[in-house]
């Protein structure tokens, strides 16, 4: 029982912490009312809160009390008019506030003098019509189908006929007056708007400007149309170059052909399409022959009058296919005459975009990627290059620093004799791992790049020096004593290795005596 207790005073909470807030619209009141005199009309105030809001009235912009004796403010926030007046239009706006917050609603009042045929709107008094919606916005007029009025200049021959069109809308509903040459078509009936004057069995003495002129209460529009009456047409059409272009399309897309014409008047164009194969068509009653072909005829859309007096029509194709590729005529006529312009259409195909894609990948990628590429390698080769000069200028002679020990052979080939008269270089090769400087070791040892096989031992000290070999052997050691200053150590493993690999790279494998 008390954890029932416990979970409704939760229920409880909850729902209070949720109500409590600032006013909230909750209605679906209309915003516009109408009232009629000698009525009594109620405005609501649809708003709910927790706390209860304290409700106010305004009427454009004055707070409705006490001392309004017609106007009172309910218990449940509505405002009552009671014995409407023409006065009583206007704005009210219904304010509700609590701790929380506040919200206005607005609403635009019109009072009907049914008696006397009269309206009140935003303080404007005007006639009552049947053509207006009172419960509606009021707008001023607007032609409705504007892109069919772009044919200002009119040709017609005579005896034949033409529709002057100039529909259009608004609140109240406008009306709409004819005029020819600024003076007023009279025979219209003024209860019914006449939104298209027909002229039939035209004559020369029918050519001039018409207008139409269209209004109400909120404003007026007007558009004025030339009309040339042609006793004789001179000419066939022409068409104006260089339309219809040649198109091309991808499978699937949308495109179009235009043809532009010049003619005394509006001509007749039609589109025709070439038959290809006559075998598919169906129905071959539904082709004509043009210059000894076969064509389909197509349909045609409207014909637009420019404004330099030529005619356009468009020929639009939609989701193209294969089907549609082909030689297209555009084809004007009138009375004396007619003229045509071909073009081709070519619809490229699905798999014939992604051949072309891939081709032209598989061309550009190797080169997207090779040209950067090379410039890279050849950018570290020129920086190898420099480090590699650097380091033969910071550590002269021949000096090699190699933390590798190459295995020594326990065979060695021909000792090698340095050729009379040669000066022989100490093969000197220096290892960081020892302490101790070796001055000693090897004193005569030629350098392997200028051996020369020998049968004689180069350890071997039985056959005495000639002056020139002790004069080099003693500039060898001092080279080599000055060399030992600036170096830690001499390797002898890593220099007897040196000596095997090169030897190794010249000869086959020979024994080494050692002594």
């Amino acid at each position: 029982m008390d954890q029932k207790i416990l979970i409704y005073m939760i229920a409880t909470l909850v729902a209070m912490v949720t109500a409590v807030g600032p006013p909230r619209y909750i209605g679906d009141s209309k915003y516009r009312h109408v009232a009629r005199v000698n009525h009594t009309k109620k405005l609501l105030c649809p708003v709910e809160a927790e706390p209860l809001p304290m409700v106010q009235w305004l009427k454009d912009g004055q707070d409705i009390n006490e001392m309004w004796e017609r106007h009172r403010v309910m218990k449940d926030g509505s405002l009552r008019i009671k014995d409407v007046v023409m006065e009583d239009a206007g704005r009210y706006v219904c304010r509700a506030i609590n701790g929380f917050g506040s919200i206005n609603i607005n609403y635009t009042l019109i009072v009907v003098d049914e008696e006397n045929g009269l309206v009140k709107q935003d303080n404007n008094l005007y006639p009552q019509s049947p053509e207006e919606d009172l419960f509606k916005e009021g707008a001023a007029p607007k032609f409705m189908q504007p892109e069919k009025m772009k044919r200002q200049l009119i040709k017609r021959p005579v005896d034949s006929s033409v529709r002057l069109k100039c529909r259009a809308s608004g609140n109240p509903r406008p009306s709409i007056t004819w005029m020819k040459d600024h003076v007023i078509i009279h025979g219209a009936d003024p209860h019914k708007p006449t939104w298209t004057l027909r002229l039939q069995e035209l004559k020369e003495g029918d050519s001039g400007h018409y207008t139409c002129l269209v209004s109400n209460r909120l404003g007026a529009i007007n558009y004025t149309y030339t009309l040339e009456v042609i006793e004789k047409m001179n000419s066939k059409p022409v068409l104006i170059a260089p339309h219809p272009l040649n198109t091309t399309v991808n499978y699937g897309e949308t495109t179009s052909l235009k043809c532009r014409i010049d003619s005394d008047m509006t001509p007749h164009i039609q589109w025709l399409k070439r038959v290809e194969n006559p075998s598919l068509v169906k129905n071959l009653n539904n082709t004509i022959d043009v210059a000894g072909q076969k064509f389909i005829v197509l349909k045609t859309g409207e014909v637009w009058n420019g404004p330099d007096g030529t005619y356009l029509n468009k020929l639009m194709i939609h989701h193209a296919t294969e089907a549609d590729a082909g030689m297209y005529i555009c084809l004007g006529a009138n009375t004396i005459g007619y003229s045509f312009r071909s073009a081709f259409l070519t619809v490229i195909s699905a798999d014939s975009r992604s051949g072309y894609t891939k081709d032209s990948g598989s061309i550009s990628l190797p080169i997207i990627i090779g040209v950067p590429a090379c410039i890279v390698i050849f950018i570290v080769t020129i920086a190898i290059i420099v480090l590699q000069k650097r380091k033969r200028n910071k550590y002269p002679g021949n000096v090699v620093k190699s933390p590798h020990f190459n295995r020594v052979p326990t065979h060695e080939p021909d000792s090698c004799v340095p050729p009379q008269g040669h000066n022989p270089q100490t093969n000197i090769h220096v290892n960081p791992m020892h302490g101790v400087q070796h001055k000693d070791l090897y004193m005569g040892l030629q350098s392997p790049q200028h051996s020369q096989t020998s049968n004689r031992d180069p350890f071997s000290s039985r056959e005495p020096l000639s002056n020139r070999d002790a004069m080099s052997n003693r500039d060898a050691m001092s080279n080599r004593d000055a060399l030992s200053k600036n170096s830690h150590s001499i390797d002898f493993y890593t220099d007897i290795s040196s000596v095997s690999q090169s030897h190794h790279n010249h000869h086959h494998m020979q024994q080494y005596p050692y002594n």
